[in-house]
């Protein structure tokens, strides 16, 4: 494996750990904590994270999936790779564009309605990226 091919090998792990890694402390520690101190006060909390939340992720999943397609990682030269980050960075747009502006023209009300897809898509886009570590390492 060329230098080239390792350091970007290492750019898809990277992006793909602390998109994980963030993922999981936002979903585990930073809401839970913010609604058991805030209480009724922290979706408006929440909902201010989500737009940066849903845009780092969405950059991290467009630098792997680059980085998985121009070193060739994984299954069907990276494509097979390149594609689970995507289903993630498709579900983030769809969160930040669609869902937050419904979340906020609902106001306070709307949140527990929307709330349920927000996790929804969280779960999957963490499935997604999850499996594309494993599969950044087959």
């Amino acid at each position: 494996m060329s230098l080239l091919e390792t350091a970007l090998v290492t750019v898809v792990d990277a992006s793909l750990g602390v998109w994980l890694g963030s993922i999981v402390f936002f979903s585990f520690v930073g809401a839970p904590t913010t609604f058991d101190v805030l209480g009724d006060d922290a979706g408006r909390v929440v909902n201010a994270i989500f737009p940066k939340y849903y845009s780092f992720g969405t950059a991290l999943g467009f630098v792997a999936s680059a980085a998985a397609l121009v070193a060739r990682v994984g299954p069907y030269d990276g494509v097979a790779l390149a594609v689970l980050p995507l289903v993630g960075v498709a579900l983030n747009l769809y969160a930040r564009q669609v869902l937050i502006p419904k979340m906020e023209r609902a106001g306070d009300d709307g949140f527990a309605k929307y709330h349920k897809q927000s996790v929804a898509l969280n779960g999957v886009t963490m499935l997604a990226v999850g499996v594309a570590l494993v599969v950044s390492h087959l």
